[in-house]
Order: C-alpha cells, then structure tokens, then sequence
C-alpha cells in the first residue's frame, strides 16, 4: 500500500465571492496536514437520551408499568475549532479585520495565522473558520490536489 503524504498546501475557501476574486487576493489559508495522533483531538461527539417520569419498570407504590418503547435520542459531532486553528493552520493571506476607533475612524488589522483567527470576534468568521475545519478533517485529495502533486 502507497498513501499519499502532503504535509503544508495551500486552501481557498469556498465562501462569499472568494473563489471568483483573482488569485491574489484570494482569501488562502496554509493547512498543515495533521498527524495521526492529532486527529483524535479534532471532534467529539454528544449523544443524549430523553428521559421520562415512567421510565423505571415499576411506579412508587412498586407496581409494574409498561415502559416507552421509543425514547428520543440524539447525537451531536463537535470540532474542535480552537485546537484545529491553532496546529493545523499556517499562514492566512488576504483577510483583513475592520474595527471602529473611539474616534469614529476605522482601524484595520491583518489576520495572518491560524492562532489570530482563533481569537477573531470579526462578523463572518464561523464560515471560514467552518470551511476550514470539514477541510483539515477531510481524508481524501482534492481534484485540483491531486493535479498538483502528480
């Protein structure tokens, strides 16, 4: 068996207009592939079970009662966002955060880095921060991957 091994590639979110820009000025986030072991740190998954007063076989008074058949259950699928930001993501390029001055001016400032993401409170970062998420935990080469690395 032969796998493939691509340690650091580029990713251009598909969100908003991003990938109809040019190139250059495409919002593109460096993902640096995870490990093996990192993996397991990228999800976890709630499950729940609804409970009902007569769940238990028998009432207070010690008689039997028939039990629901059918309970409502449910499952949740967490990423860790924070831990994935900051180990699975390099550089950032061409995202940029507005932020109103005391003054009325707007002061800017460059998001450059999976960390500074982490810690963006910016309007619109849950969908790159989703997009880039499904990506590091995805297992499998893109088309446009598997050009490059032939």
């Amino acid at each position: 068996m032969i796998l493939t091994e691509e340690p650091r590639y580029e990713f251009y979110p598909d969100i908003a207009d991003n990938l109809s820009l040019p190139e250059s000025e495409r919002l593109s986030v460096e993902i640096i592939r995870p490990t093996g072991y990192q993996r397991s740190e990228f999800t976890s998954v709630e499950v729940t079970r609804e409970y009902y007063p007569e769940d238990q076989p028998v009432d207070e008074n010690g008689n039997e009662r028939k039990v629901k058949k059918l309970k409502k259950t449910s499952a949740q699928t967490r990423f860790n966002a924070d831990y994935i930001l900051r180990n699975c993501v390099g550089k950032i390029r061409n995202l940029t955060v507005e932020t109103p001055g005391k003054d009325g001016k707007k002061l800017t400032r460059e998001i450059t880095n999976g960390t500074e993401l982490a810690e963006c409170r910016a309007y619109g970062v849950e969908k790159i921060v989703t997009a880039i998420c499904v990506e590091v935990q995805s297992d499998t080469m893109t088309e446009s991957q598997k050009k490059i690395s032939v």
